[in-house]
């Protein structure tokens, strides 16, 4: 696994390896530059017909995640996801809830990290190729907020 899920600690049903591959690979290509992100993410990381929230904004389907990434480094120098733990709602382990960390540098210059939680449901969870069907999170925004105020 990479750095964003080398020390999770997973739930006792055992979650398919192609989804802990899977959860490291998206966390990480929210942490990327790459110009193609929204590619992947559209074609190899999520379903057609997903649901992704990032930010404050919904995305469903293939053309518009893969339109997710457009602004996604414009107030941000880097990001970095570390998740922390994960539980299973189910023995298929197709619905997941984690904690994660996230740590932002601003490019005013600020520094923000904190906790969030997420939902992460799945397509074909036992399969080789299983893709996310569902992924929310929630955290407290309002350090977030602080930092992009200052100049």
């Amino acid at each position: 696994m990479g750095y964003n899920t080398q020390d999770t600690v997973w739930p006792e049903h055992p979650v398919p390896d192609a989804v802990k591959v899977l959860i490291d690979r998206f966390f990480n290509l929210l942490d990327s530059h790459d110009s193609n992100v929204g590619n992947i993410l559209a074609d190899e990381i999520f379903a057609s017909d997903a649901e992704a929230h990032f930010g404050n904004a919904a995305f469903t389907g293939s053309d518009e995640i893969r339109k997710s990434r457009d602004n996604a480094w414009k107030l941000f120098n880097t990001r970095k996801h570390t998740v922390l733990r994960v539980f299973s709602a189910n023995k298929e382990a197709n619905d997941l809830l984690f904690i994660a960390w996230v740590a932002m540098d601003l490019k005013n210059g600020e520094h923000v990290a904190g906790e969030f939680i997420g939902r992460l449901r799945f397509d074909n969870a036992r399969s080789s190729n299983p893709k996310i069907k569902q992924y929310n999170h929630w955290a407290d925004s309002a350090p977030l907020v602080k930092a992009m105020q200052k100049k």
